[in-house]
């Protein structure tokens, strides 16, 4: 929880950075240039989806590769953006390397929660429905033994007689 809530603050604020680069980059070079430049993009990243197991509950594990790339694998080139447009684009790159992250465990949070609240379910069906009613049963089995036995030693008494 701590983890994903600091995950969570860290992405907000490096979502912050890569907008106000990205707005200082559209003003110097132009909406257009930027599209075109978004345009020549050759790579794209590769993200795979691995399962992991907790206790028990499965949970996605998610792995990405080719989200920070340097200046000459981006596609444009170097003399086709200036450094605003390179400061902008890795400062979004880092932005969806947090929200890949942060996509992890915040899903696994919540499955990891929605099995609590089942066990926690199951618990207390337990500890208030089926255990009381199997120790009633248990007294009631005792109390017929008992009467049982009773009768059986009063039966033997009477053979006896």
């Amino acid at each position: 929880m701590k983890k994903a809530k600091t995950l969570r603050q860290e992405l907000t604020d490096e979502y912050i950075v890569a907008l106000e680069k990205m707005n200082m980059a559209r003003a110097v070079e132009g909406d257009i240039a930027l599209k075109s430049l978004a345009m020549a993009i050759s790579q794209k990243p590769s993200i795979t989806l691995n399962k992991k197991n907790i206790m028990g509950v499965v949970v996605p594990k998610i792995e990405s590769s080719g989200l920070q790339k340097t200046i000459t694998e981006r596609g444009y080139g170097i003399l086709a953006g200036s450094s605003l447009i390179d400061d902008s684009a890795s400062a979004y790159e880092k932005v969806v390397e947090k929200v890949i992250l942060a996509a992890e465990i915040e899903t696994s949070m919540k499955r990891l929660l929605s099995e609590i609240e089942k066990t926690k379910r199951r618990v207390n069906a337990l500890e208030f429905a089926v255990i009381p009613k199997m120790q009633k049963t248990e007294a009631f089995i005792k109390l017929r033994l008992e009467e049982m036995e009773r009768e059986s030693i009063f039966r033997l008494k009477r053979i006896k007689k």
